[in-house]
C-alpha cells in the first residue's frame, strides 16, 4: 500500500499519470501545515471537505477508496464530506508509522493479544492492583443507584468505579443497546496469503465499494513469527459488518484471496454500545469490538472512557524512553 511519495510511484495499483497525481497528494500531506498559509495551496482543510482535496489532485474513484479505507482507515465514506484536516492527519500518522519499527505501520504483539492483559498484569502488580484468573464476574453491585464493587460466587470485591465490556451487561436494562453484528472467520492455512511476497503477517482491506457493500471486509494474517502457531501454520482472519441473512456468503471476497484452507472457525456475535456515561453511577461500559483488523477504533474507545473517568486527556507525549530503543 503506497503511503509515502516515493512508493506511489512504485505502485501497482495505478497507472502511470495517477502514480504521478497521487505522489502530489502524498507531497501535499507532508508538506502541509495549518499555521502556515504557504503550504496550503489555497485550499483550507479546516473548512473544505476530504472529497474536496481528493478533486483538487484529480485523484480517480478507485484511488480515493484505498486512501480513505486502507491508508486513513476509515470505516465507511462519511470522511468524504468531513473537512479534509482530519483525512491529513490520518494518512500522515500512516505513513509517519512506516519504518518506526519495520516495514510496516502496524505493530502485532508477541503471543497474539494474550500479550495485552499479560502486560496489564504486570502493570497490575506494580500499582497495587490484583489480577485474578478464572475468576467469573457473577454480579456487579449496585448501591443507592452507584456502583459499590462485583460478585463472583460468594466473595465480593467492593471499587468506586467498575470497567467492562457489554457482555457483563448485555441482560441489564437500560445499560446497552445492539447496534448491528459481525462475521468473523478464523482460518488454519498452511501457507502464507498468495500475492503477499510470502509474508509471515500482512492485513489486507478491501474498501466496501470494490465489492458493492456498504462494510469494507477485513483480513489480518499472522504466524510462528508472533508466537501463535507451529512454524508450518498460519492463522488467517477475515471479518465484516454484517448486512444480509447470510453472512458467510458476505465473507467469501476475502476467503477467495487466502487460498487453500485447512479449517475454519467461523462466528457471527452482536455488537453493542454504551447508554450510559458512566459518569453518574461509576459503571462505565465500552464498546463491543468492531469487525476492524487494526483496532483503530477499540483504541479510541479506550482513549474516549480514559476521558470520561478521569475528565482529562491521555497525554502521551512525555513518556519515558523506549528501554530497547531510547526512543519516547
Amino acid at each position: 500500500m503506497p503511503a509515502t511519495n516515493s512508493e506511489a510511484i512504485k505502485s501497482d495499483l495505478m497507472g502511470l499519470f495517477e502514480k504521478r497525481r497521487c505522489r502530489n497528494f502524498f507531497i501535499y500531506v507532508e508538506d502541509y501545515d495549518e499555521k502556515n498559509p504557504k503550504t496550503m495551496d489555497g485550499f483550507d482543510a479546516k473548512t473544505q471537505t476530504a472529497e474536496a482535496l481528493f478533486k483538487k489532485h484529480g485523484l480517480e474513484p478507485n484511488t480515493m477508496d484505498f486512501l480513505g479505507h486502507a491508508v486513513a482507515l476509515y470505516n465507511t465514506d462519511d470522511h468524504m464530506t468531513k473537512p479534509a484536516c482530519h483525512l491529513i492527519e490520518k494518512v500522515r500518522l500512516y505513513s509517519d508509522s512506516m519504518g518506526r519499527y519495520g516495514d510496516s505501520p502496524f505493530l502485532y504483539p508477541i503471543y497474539g493479544l494474550g500479550g495485552i492483559p499479560e502486560g496489564f498484569s504486570r502493570l497490575a502488580a506494580i500499582h497495587g492492583g490484583t489480577y485474578m484468573l478464572r475468576t467469573n464476574a457473577d454480579e456487579i453491585l449496585m448501591e443507592n443507584g452507584k456502583v459499590a464493587g462485583i460478585r463472583s460466587g460468594t466473595e465480593k470485591a467492593f471499587a468506586p468505579l467498575v470497567i467492562c465490556d457489554p457482555s457483563y451487561v448485555v441482560n441489564v436494562p437500560g445499560r446497552v443497546k445492539k447496534i448491528g453484528q459481525i462475521i468473523r472467520a478464523i482460518c488454519l492455512l498452511n501457507a502464507p496469503i498468495p500475492h503477499t511476497n510470502n509474508s509471515h503477517s500482512c492485513q489486507i482491506i478491501i474498501p466496501q465499494k470494490q465489492v458493492n457493500r456498504k462494510n469494507d471486509i477485513y483480513i489480518a494474517l499472522v504466524s510462528s513469527a508472533h508466537a501463535v502457531c507451529p512454524k508450518e501454520f498460519y492463522i488467517a482472519m477475515v471479518s465484516t459488518n454484517v448486512e444480509t441473512s447470510n453472512p458467510e456468503a458476505e465473507i467469501q471476497p476475502g476467503l477467495q484471496l487466502l487460498g487453500p484452507v485447512k479449517e475454519m472457525f467461523v462466528s457471527v456475535k452482536d455488537v453493542y454500545e454504551p447508554l450510559t456515561d458512566g459518569k453518574t453511577d461509576g459503571l462505565f461500559i465500552s464498546k463491543s469490538d468492531d469487525a476492524t483488523s487494526h483496532y483503530e477504533s477499540s483504541i479510541d474507545d479506550v482513549l474516549e472512557m480514559y476521558t470520561r473517568i478521569t475528565n482529562e486527556k491521555l497525554d502521551l507525549t512525555n513518556l519515558p524512553p523506549d528501554e530497547e530503543d531510547g526512543q519516547a
